[in-house]
């Protein structure tokens, strides 16, 4: 078949008055589509040794591969930092953001209600954060801008108590006292002492305050009093003389001594979501019951 193209080709040259370089052209036109029909057949039987990772790339593939994570907002770094810096006593030099994520939380909660907190339904976008330090890793679930932050607690890391030393133990409670808070420490330092009486009276004042201008007083109804009572009669198990005592390390922190008819019992700020739940309930109506004084 070739061969007849070529002397038909030959033919018409010499039939024609083209010019010599025209012919040549004209030849190697004819020649290379014969080629090229003929070479078909070969391609079309040698597909199918084509390897099998041979692919072409579709547009999402390629996107896909080249997203490359979101990095974490400074300030929301520096919230979770600075969290675990006052409660733990940890700084923030020693302390390493591991992994962190974009996440829409279910609730106003970041869905991680504390004990009897009511949640609101709305979406809050934000960011999951873990950090760790050593042997020790903390999850974070913050808002988008590290204004609200929550610490993801571990039923494993319930504080132990100690026993209060004998002499260190407040005086018990007068025949009209119903309930008693010192706190103390922090950065101003000073010590406060507040009381609830029979008659629902809150009293307040600063200890060693010798012209006593800190004092204030304020009053609960008789319906609180008893419901507060109500409140701590079942958790009276968590006042039996004992401590729950700050990480080590940490500092600045408000120490609570609380004392009922039973016993009193001790915590710090910086570690109250790590006491026993029936504490931190008598905690939560204690300090409610205290915000609604008038």
């Amino acid at each position: 078949m070739i061969k007849s193209v070529i002397l038909l080709a030959n033919n018409l040259m010499l039939k024609t008055h083209f010019h010599a370089k025209q012919a040549r052209i004209f030849t190697a036109v004819m020649l290379s589509g014969i080629l090229s029909v003929s070479s078909g057949f070969i391609l079309i039987q040698n597909a199918s040794a084509l390897p099998s990772n041979f692919l072409v790339e579709t547009p999402q593939e390629v996107v896909k591969q080249n997203v490359k994570s979101e990095p974490l907002p400074r300030a929301v770094a520096n919230a979770v930092l600075q969290d675990i810096k006052r409660r733990e006593g940890i700084a923030t030099k020693k302390l390493k953001i591991t992994d962190s994520i974009r996440k829409t939380w279910g609730n106003g909660c970041l869905e991680l209600p504390r004990p009897d907190e009511f949640c609101t339904q709305a979406l809050v976008p934000g960011w999951r954060v873990v950090v760790t330090s050593g042997q020790q890793r903390w999850i974070y679930h913050t808002n988008e801008t590290g204004s609200v932050v929550r610490r993801k607690e571990n039923n494993s890391s319930t504080l132990r108590p100690v026993p209060i030393p004998a002499n260190e133990l407040p005086p018990p409670l007068d025949r009209n006292v119903v309930f008693r808070q010192i706190s103390s420490g922090g950065f101003i330092g000073r010590t406060y002492e507040t009381v609830l009486l029979n008659d629902g009276r809150l009293i307040r004042v600063r200890i060693g305050d010798a012209n006593d201008s800190e004092r204030s007083v304020r009053r609960v109804t008789s319906a609180q009093v008893r419901q507060f009572q109500r409140v701590i009669n079942r958790a009276q198990g968590e006042f039996q003389n004992l401590s729950y005592p700050a990480s080590r390390g940490a500092a600045d922190y408000i120490t609570y001594t609380l004392t009922s008819r039973k016993g009193t019992v001790q915590y710090n700020d910086i570690s109250q979501n790590n006491l026993p739940k029936g504490l931190q309930t008598a905690v939560k109506a204690w300090k409610q019951l205290v915000s609604t004084a008038q």
